[in-house]
């Protein structure tokens, strides 16, 4: 049985630093993990990315070819991974033995959660291979701390558990 962890939450909540400091964590310790980037519009990495959607499709290329927005080209790209998760993805994860530990840098954007399947779908394929799965939902404290960014803090947050809670309550949760 293989092991995921899908790391969730909003935009600039510290979801790919939280990875890249669960790799140096890993690193320290000799245990083995693997971290695959599943934002279509993510550049830049401090860890190495064992998986990449970008190899399969770039926010990038949907917008220019598709004169779509961020969040449509983004909501499309999740919806191609998903058309893709028997071919791409699962050929993807037949690189990797039933004992890894794979993490995968969600995008911040609420409407992957709320407005498509995508995510649930993705869940189910990981469940499917024989993966335990779980989910981390990270919030930026330092937003949470000013008294006028809190209200819409608490409300993204209860919107975003609320959501993941009910469409996700397969998934084992760490808030």
């Amino acid at each position: 049985m293989g092991y995921a962890q899908l790391v969730i939450g909003p935009a600039g909540s510290g979801k790919s630093t939280y990875c890249s400091s669960l790799y140096r964590h890993c690193e320290t310790v000799r245990r083995t993990m693997h971290i695959v980037n599943l934002d279509p519009a993510a550049e830049n990495f401090d860890y190495p990315v064992a998986m990449d959607i970008r190899e399969l499709i770039s926010l990038e290329d949907v917008m220019e070819e598709l004169g779509l927005g961020p969040n449509g080209g983004l909501i499309y790209c999740m919806e191609h991974l998903e058309d893709n998760l028997d071919d791409w993805l699962a050929e993807e994860l037949d690189n990797y033995l039933d004992d890894d530990y794979l993490v995968f840098d969600c995008p911040g954007q609420i409407e992957l959660f709320t407005h498509v399947p995508v995510l649930r779908n993705f869940v189910d394929h990981l469940k499917s291979r024989n993966f335990n799965v779980c989910a981390v939902y990270l919030l930026d404290s330092q937003v949470c701390i000013r008294f006028r960014t809190l209200p819409p803090c608490i409300v993204c947050f209860c919107c975003t558990l609320t959501v993941v809670q009910r469409a996700y309550s397969f998934l084992f949760h760490m808030n």
